[in-house]
């Protein structure tokens, strides 16, 4: 008798594991997603693509957003949240690709690689190359792309020289000095405000880097800062102003002849007209960013946005539909609703053609096949101290503004930076 007791009893406690482990409409997995997601999925929305409806054709799965708008603190709240064993885990973080070494090398990642591999080749494909790249470490893949941001060159038709849209580092500083000396305003105008203003160096330390025939990380140092320097001090020397909002709506407003600046500025523009801004896309010019030499190929500076899975996460599976969705085409369509977000995946070319941030000559260039297409310079990627590298960068790079430290000692203080950290 004991012993069918004892079998009922484990029968008992097999079946509420059971249904513990697998979730249903009335016993829910609940799922949160941390980041700047409310943009784009807010959970009032409703129509094809949103998180209403992820949940709609998933009702055993309720999914929660805790959103986060600034990207330094999605970053420090994550890690540190995530490193601590008693708090409460989200399911699903929204990070660049750029985060990924820091994240993995203290395993709070759950690998993905065997999962993506198993998806249909037409899905897989899809996606960038590129983007998937940067979500992999040490030959494993830790997450999904799913936006991507494009840095163009913005020109004011009206105020160039006879040269026109200047395509060289040099030209961007001439043109700048033109317009600034004939026209009375700001040549230049870029986000500038925090860790963006290491973001627009990091931005002209790719194009010098591009411009060599063999890396000479020293010389690109000089070359970069050099640029910087004059670039900022004849244009923004109060640079914690100039926050991405501040930056475009100075462009707009008409006191900037160039605009170095997302894609969003280019739809922006395209609503100057019922807002009362006097610049029109018909006003602009937009095109790659300038290059170190004139011979140099054109490249594709992004930034890109996309979702990893926390390795602690209670639902792995829920989580990997979760992921799923959030990087599909069906959520596509949603975000391209936005007119200027662009996505991850190259098919956004064909059904979003049509749209107003689609329309300029990188962005066209990005979802391009074939030998001819740009390469792609990630903005918001860098090596595995990539955090640490750009915290550092920054703070030198206040001081050698405010001192007017020489680009050969810059220079020099970057190597040691860089060394510092890989070690």
């Amino acid at each position: 008798m004991k012993f069918i007791k004892f079998l009922i009893l484990t029968a008992t406690l097999s079946l509420v594991v059971a249904c513990a482990k697998t979730p249903t409409p009335e016993n829910p997995a609940e799922l949160t997603i941390f980041g700047d997601v409310n943009r784009v999925f807010s959970e009032n929305n409703k129509g094809l693509g949103t998180l209403d409806d992820f949940m709609s054709i998933h009702p055993e799965i309720k999914v929660k957003v805790i959103p986060e708008y600034d990207e330094w603190q999605i970053h420090e709240k994550s890690l540190k949240v995530m490193k601590d064993p008693t708090a409460e885990q989200p399911d699903i973080i929204e990070m660049p690709g750029s985060w990924v070494a820091a994240f993995t090398h203290d395993k709070l990642l759950m690998p993905i690689g065997s999962w993506f591999n198993k998806l249909p080749i037409a899905d897989r494909s899809d996606f960038l190359k590129p983007l998937i790249a940067g979500y992999s470490q040490n030959d494993e893949l830790y997450g999904l792309p799913a936006l991507v941001g494009v840095q163009y060159l913005y020109a004011r038709k009206d105020l160039l020289p006879k040269s026109g849209m200047p395509h060289t580092l040099d030209e961007l500083v001439t043109t700048s000095r033109f317009i600034k000396e004939k026209f009375g305003i700001q040549g230049i105008i870029f986000p500038s405000k925090g860790l963006n203003l290491y973001k627009f160096y990091y931005t002209l330390l790719q194009i010098e880097l591009h411009g060599q025939k063999s890396e000479n990380r020293l010389e690109a140092h000089k070359s970069a800062y050099k640029n910087f320097a004059i670039l900022v001090k004849e244009n923004q020397p109060d640079y914690e102003k100039y926050d991405h909002a501040t930056a475009e709506g100075e462009f707009r407003s008409g006191r900037a002849g160039l605009s170095i600046n997302g894609n969003y500025v280019w739809f922006l523009l395209s609503q100057s007209a019922e807002v009362g801004f006097p610049v029109h896309p018909k006003d602009v010019l937009v095109d790659f960013l300038p290059v170190a030499n004139e011979s140099d190929k054109k490249q594709n500076h992004i930034w890109t946005r996309g979702y990893t899975i926390n390795n602690r996460t209670k639902h792995p599976e829920q989580a990997l539909q979760l992921l799923h969705f959030l990087t599909s085409e069906r959520s596509d369509f949603y975000r391209l609703k936005n007119k200027y977000i662009l996505p991850a995946r190259k098919s956004a070319a064909i059904y979003g053609a049509t749209l107003p941030g689609m329309s300029p000559k990188p962005t066209q260039a990005m979802y391009e096949q074939g030998e001819q297409a740009p390469e792609i310079v990630k903005v918001n990627q860098s090596t595995p101290g990539w955090y640490g590298t750009a915290s550092a960068t920054l703070e030198l790079l206040k001081e050698a503004l405010a001192k007017g430290i020489p680009a050969d000692s810059v220079a020099e203080k970057m190597i040691q930076i860089e060394k510092g950290l890989s070690n």
